[in-house]
């Protein structure tokens, strides 16, 4: 994950949704019905995007309380929603 060592390892910088003192610039983006802001460069480069957007992200980057947190945000079905979650993630 080369390309992502910096992110992994600088201070954060916010944009313009932040301080305004920061560098990286910020895009407002609709993720169900919740506004977040994300790093305008991780939606325009595809490469980063999948770089962090990966089956490998979910798998060795996160820890175990941060994917229980994510998988509260997936859809929950009538049976086998665990397993149902987890074809899901692998999906996508």
């Amino acid at each position: 994950m080369d390309s992502l060592d910096h992110m992994l390892t600088d201070p954060l910088e916010l944009g313009p949704c932040g301080d305004g003192h920061g560098t990286r610039i910020m895009e407002d983006c609709l993720l169900g019905g919740t506004r977040v802001s994300l790093p305008e460069d991780l939606l325009e480069d595809p490469e980063i995007f999948f770089d962090v957007v990966s089956l490998s992200t979910w798998q060795e980057v996160l820890s175990d309380s941060q994917r229980e947190h994510l998988q509260q945000f997936l859809p929950q079905f009538p049976e086998d929603s665990a397993e149902q979650q987890n074809e899901l993630i692998l999906a996508l």
